[in-house]
């Protein structure tokens, strides 16, 4: 059910009808946040610590939304469309997520080249988030300007549930 928090921590139980869990499976002092389960708009707030090796322009996205989804039954977080930052486990507000595969451009299809993005995130609230990325990309096809170079674009978003409607986001 969309808009049901769910505390992100393993082993919780559920007490509270707006909530899975409380306290469950945290350490001491530890206070667990919560995600909204299924697919979400989060706005990108923020982007610090850039650097753009690949030209990606990651702060050209600060006021726009981002699609989320948090899978409640396997504590996945995934987001961007696709996944396009990548996705893995949320536990006691943390986790890291990945992906990797082949791309293209969009305007030039025949430019392609191999994509990872490793992400680390922290839940520093209900529904709102860091996300520091790290893209690398490599193996770039003759057709690419400049071929063959790798390059790797590192930055962090601050993200929190905005009101756009899934899946665009806009």
């Amino acid at each position: 059910m969309l808009g049901v928090a769910a505390l992100v921590a393993a082993g919780c139980s559920s007490s509270n009808s707006d909530l899975d869990g409380s306290t469950d499976g945290a350490t001491d002092g530890e206070t667990l946040f919560g995600l909204s389960t299924g697919d979400s708009c989060f706005d990108v707030e923020t982007v610090a610590g850039v650097t753009d090796g690949c030209n990606i322009a990651p702060g050209s996205v600060v006021g726009s939304a981002l699609l989320v989804n948090y899978d409640m039954a396997t504590a996945t977080l995934t987001v961007g469309t696709m996944g396009a930052e990548g996705a893995g486990p949320i536990a006691h507000n943390t986790g890291t997520l990945t992906r990797t595969g082949d791309t293209s451009d969009s305007g030039m299809p025949t430019c392609t080249w191999h994509q990872t993005d490793t992400a680390q995130v922290t839940l520093t609230g209900t529904n709102a988030f860091t996300i520091a990325v790290t893209e690398m990309q490599s193996n770039f096809a003759v057709a690419c300007v400049p071929a063959g170079t790798n390059c790797t674009s590192t930055w962090t978003w601050t993200m929190k549930k905005g009101t756009k409607t899934p899946p665009t986001c806009q």
